[in-house]
């Protein structure tokens, strides 16, 4: 979607480029456009990830893939899917009638144990105060309201505190993001009223908010009802309620319909006061079926984790990527970093999925931060972002054919700013191919097009353009 000296390849099964001949008579279905002397910005760290490193009670570590990626936000969510005994209020304070000042009621051992290895990556921690995912063949127990909300909320303080002041034995993390709940306008996760969702995050934001202003803290943690969004905005406008971010989740089989809802929670969050208010998108993926049926037929679920954790999933990600550039979200993390099944960048085992692969080229274009102008984009999922190394050494450009058909394209790259030679490495993700380098040639010239005669979707590219060495 998003100076010239030379050009770089596009290619869909690699094997297809041919140069674009004067008098060649060629039709091609689209064209891309790279233009390296127009700046347009800065392309965001939004790539970041929901769960944790430790997965299998331990058994698997994922801190390598972090660190490979560059995760710089990881927030905790539904940690005991993978990692029981963690992270939630149920498991950090078991009793609930029981004295909330007392630290021996308090159980912080598994949740200091899952932190440590986040905290030795220096990725800061968006904490999600309250419970996980409770399934359909199970009584839910821990979607009703608590039954003392001060009480309730006098239990965050202390984990407030147990992370950021060394209360019982604690630590200095100083951890700034504090999310109020998860998804409470879904019965999943809460059967009371939205009015009742509203008093309780507005009681725990301003005990933790009296204890230390300069923390952050946010909700509604929206699953999908932008009018439970717009009522919680209201209240706490009516309220004088501190909201410092909204945080708010995404699944969807059309990556651009990412960009379109991050209008619409800017826009609520803009009329009702809050403007100036961070925008987390905490929760986005593929979801390309039918949410009632993924939990009860096996089947069924077994063909939805597929498509998300294969290429169609590794397209449709790298398409958000892209798209999200142009939103006005602030920190985004993707569900989810860890080994649950039908979601995420691993397998069972720990090993990178698809998607994890569309996240690394999406990495591998942070290096080359400077955002460059393209055309070529469209709103059905295929996507074009370039950048340039601040240096200009370097550049790369980044492409996913999310669900169109087999085309042909003319890739014209413009004004790269070195007028000698370059190497291009073009790197394929697709159905057989882990984002492996299937070409490597040099190259000369300011401007060159590309003609790319097999763009299968879905699939995704990446272009690096290298100054030559000594040059």
């Amino acid at each position: 979607m998003r100076n010239s000296k030379t050009s770089v390849i596009c290619c869909a099964m690699v094997t297809a480029f041919l140069w674009a001949q004067p008098g060649m008579s060629q039709t091609h279905a689209g064209q891309v456009e790279v233009d390296f002397s127009r700046s347009v910005g800065t392309i965001r760290h939004l790539n970041d990830l929901e769960g944790g490193t430790l997965s299998k009670r331990g058994w698997i570590e994922l801190s390598p893939y972090f660190k490979e990626l560059g995760v710089e936000h990881v927030r905790l969510h539904d940690v005991p899917w993978d990692f029981d005994d963690v992270q939630d209020i149920n498991y950090v304070f078991p009793h609930f009638d029981a004295d909330a000042d007392e630290a021996k009621n308090y159980d912080f051992a598994g949740t200091d144990w899952f932190l440590k290895p986040l905290k030795a990556l220096g990725v800061e921690i968006i904490y999600r105060l309250g419970y996980s995912a409770e399934e359909d063949m199970l009584p839910r127990v821990h979607n009703a309201p608590p039954k003392d909300f001060e009480k309730w909320a006098h239990v965050c303080l202390n984990i407030v505190k147990h992370y950021n002041s060394g209360w019982d034995n604690g630590f200095h993390h100083r951890i700034r993001y504090w999310e109020i709940w998860n998804e409470p306008d879904g019965s999943q996760f809460w059967t009371g009223t939205p009015q009742e969702y509203y008093k309780l995050y507005e009681t725990t934001a301003r005990v933790i908010k009296n204890y230390d202003p300069s923390l952050k803290v946010g909700g509604p943690t929206l699953a999908y009802n932008v009018e439970f969004l717009e009522g919680f905005l209201k209240y706490c406008q009516e309220h004088r309620v501190p909201v410092d971010f909204v945080s708010w989740h995404r699944y969807s089989a059309e990556p651009y319909s990412v960009l379109e809802m991050s209008e619409k929670v800017r826009g609520l969050m803009t009329q009702y006061g809050f403007g100036k208010a961070e925008s987390i998108l905490d929760e986005w993926n593929y979801m390309p079926g039918d949410w009632g049926r993924l939990q009860k037929d096996a089947r069924y679920g077994e063909g939805i984790g597929k498509q998300n954790k294969g290429i169609a999933g590794a397209a449709y990600d790298a398409a958000v990527l892209t798209y999200l550039q142009d939103s006005t979200v602030d920190i985004a993390t993707f569900y989810t970093g860890t080994t649950i099944i039908f979601w995420g960048l691993f397998d069972e085992y720990g090993v990178p999925a698809k998607p994890f692969y569309s996240f690394k080229a999406f990495s591998e274009l942070l290096g080359t931060p400077q955002r460059v102008f393209t055309a070529g984009s469209d709103h059905e999922g295929f996507t074009v972002i370039a950048g340039l190394s601040p240096d200009k050494s370097q550049a790369t450009v980044m492409i996913s054919n999310f669900a169109h058909g087999p085309r042909h394209y003319a890739l014209a790259l413009k004004n790269l700013p070195w007028n000698e030679k370059f190497t291009c490495e073009t790197y394929l993700l697709d159905g057989s191919r882990n984002l492996e380098m299937v070409k490597s040639e040099g190259l000369n010239g300011t401007t060159a097009t590309l003609s790319v005669e097999d763009m299968t979707p879905p699939s995704v590219w990446l272009f690096r353009l290298k100054q030559s060495a000594g040059k």
